[in-house]
C-alpha cells in the first residue's frame, strides 16, 4: 500500500471524524427530544438492525456491479440522512430515529464495499497491517470528531454536528470519485463467475473456518456494542458513583489502548497467523468482562476496559483480515457481506441483551455471560478454525 492509496486511508480518516461527531450528538439529541433514556438506548440498538440485511445485499452488488459505486452510494445515503437531520428541530424524536435508520443503510454499504476494496488490493503477507493501518486511521477521526463536533454544539447547537457529519460525506465522495480506481477483479472465467453471482447465497457457512469466524465476530461485535457502548457507562454512574468526565475518560483510555496496539498487533497476525492474533484477543475480552465483577471501584473499572481495549486491538482488524483471506477472489463481496452481517447481527443482540440482563438479573450477570461467549467463541476457533496466514502459510 503505497501513496496512489492514500485517497482511501484518508477516506477512512474522514469517516471516523465524521462518525466520531455522529456518535456524540446521537445520545445528547435523543435524551434532549425525550428526556427518557430507555428510548436513548433503543435508538442505539436500533442502528445495527439495517445492516443484517443491508451488508449482505452491499457485498452481492459490489461482485456484480463493482466497488467503487457501493462505496460512493454509502457515504451519500448517510449524507443525505444527516442533513435531514440537522433540518429538524430537536423535540421531533421519531423522525430523527427514522432518519437514522436510513443512515445506517449508507454506513452499512460503505463498511462491507471499503472492506471489499481493502481485500482487493492487499496481499495476505501484509494484509493484516494494512488493515491495522486503516483501524488506526479510523481511530484517530473518532478522536478528533468528538471534540470538534462539541465545540459545535456549544457555539452553533446540537444539530450543527449533524452537518458536520453531512460534510464529511460530501467529503468522501470526492475523494473515492476522483482518487480511487474500481478494483473488482476482472475474471476469465466469467460464465462460472455469473452462475456463483446470480442471487445472494449463504454458501460461505458451508466453510467450517468461516463459520466459527462468524461466531467469533457477532461474540466481539456483541461484547463491544453490548459492555463498552450499553451497559459500561450506566454501570459506572449507576453503581460506582462517578460522573460523566470519568465515564469519558474510560472512553478515551480503552480507545487509547486500542490505538496504540492496532499496528504491533498486524504485525503479529501477519508474521504468525491470524488466529495468534484474535484467539488471545477473545480470550482477553472475556477476561476484561469477568474483571467488571471483582469489584465496585474505579481503578477496576480501568483495569477492565484497559484490558479490554488490548482485546479490541487484537480482535478487529483481524477479523476482518480473516474474511478477507478466506474469500476467493470470484466472491469476496458474498464473503465479506455475509462476515459484515455477522457483525451487524452482534452489534444488535448485544445492547439488547447485555441491558435485559443488567435491569432484569444484575450487573455481574451481564458480565459473566459475555465472558462466556466470547470465551466459548475463542476456544470454537482455536479448534476448529484453519490458519490462513503467518510464516507456517507463506
Amino acid at each position: 500500500m503505497g501513496l496512489s492509496h492514500a485517497p482511501i486511508f484518508f477516506s477512512f480518516f474522514t469517516w471516523g471524524f465524521g462518525t466520531g461527531a455522529q456518535n456524540l450528538g446521537r445520545p445528547l439529541f435523543a435524551f434532549a427530544a425525550t428526556g427518557n433514556i430507555f428510548l436513548v438506548g433503543i435508538l442505539l440498538a436500533s442502528n445495527a438492525v439495517p445492516r443484517t440485511f443491508t451488508a449482505p445485499l452491499t457485498g452481492f452488488l459490489s461482485d456484480r456491479f463493482g466497488r467503487k459505486p457501493l462505496v460512493i452510494l454509502g457515504p451519500v445515503i448517510r449524507g443525505v440522512s444527516n442533513v435531514g437531520q440537522f433540518t429538524i428541530g430537536l423535540d421531533d424524536y421519531w423522525l430523527f430515529f427514522a432518519l437514522e435508520l436510513f443512515g445506517q443503510v449508507g454506513v452499512a454499504m460503505w463498511n462491507t464495499s471499503s472492506n471489499v476494496l481493502l481485500s482487493d488490493v492487499t496481499q495476505p503477507q501484509s494484509r493484516a497491517r494494512v488493515l491495522a493501518a486503516r483501524q488506526m486511521s479510523t481511530r484517530l477521526g473518532f478522536v478528533a470528531g468528538p471534540a470538534v463536533g462539541g465545540v459545535l454544539a456549544a457555539m452553533f447547537g446540537l444539530q450543527s454536528v449533524f452537518l458536520l457529519n453531512g460534510l464529511s460525506k460530501i467529503v468522501i465522495v470526492l475523494v473515492v470519485f476522483f482518487g480511487v480506481k474500481e478494483t473488482r477483479p476482472v475474471l476469465l472465467e466469467r460464465k462460472t463467475t455469473q452462475t456463483q453471482n446470480r442471487k445472494i447465497s449463504f454458501y460461505p457457512f458451508k466453510d467450517r473456518t468461516f463459520s466459527v469466524l462468524a461466531i467469533a465476530t457477532a461474540a466481539f461485535a456483541m461484547s463491544n456494542a453490548g459492555i463498552m457502548q450499553t451497559i459500561v457507562p450506566v454501570y459506572a454512574i449507576d453503581v460506582i458513583n462517578v460522573d460523566e468526565a470519568a465515564v469519558g475518560f474510560l472512553i478515551s483510555f480503552a480507545s487509547t489502548v486500542t490505538f496504540l496496539f492496532a499496528y504491533p498487533n498486524g504485525m503479529i497476525a501477519d508474521r504468525y497467523g491470524r488466529k495468534y492474533s484474535l484467539v488471545p484477543g477473545l480470550f482477553f475480552l472475556a477476561i476484561a468482562s469477568f474483571i467488571f465483577t471483582t469489584g465496585d471501584y474505579y481503578v477496576v473499572l480501568l483495569l477492565a476496559v484497559g484490558i479490554k481495549g488490548l482485546g479490541e486491538a487484537m480482535s478487529l482488524g483481524t477479523t476482518q483480515t480473516y474474511a478477507m483471506d478466506l474469500a476467493p477472489e470470484h466472491s469476496r463481496g458474498a464473503y465479506i457481506g455475509l462476515w459484515s452481517f455477522a457483525q451487524a447481527l452482534g452489534a444488535t443482540l448485544g445492547p439488547i441483551g447485555m441491558a435485559s440482563l443488567y435491569y432484569l438479573i444484575s450487573p455481574n450477570t451481564a458480565f459473566i455471560c459475555m465472558a462466556a461467549i466470547l470465551a466459548i467463541s475463542a476456544f470454537l476457533l482455536m479448534v476448529f478454525g484453519r490458519e490462513t496466514g503467518g510464516k507456517n502459510k507463506y
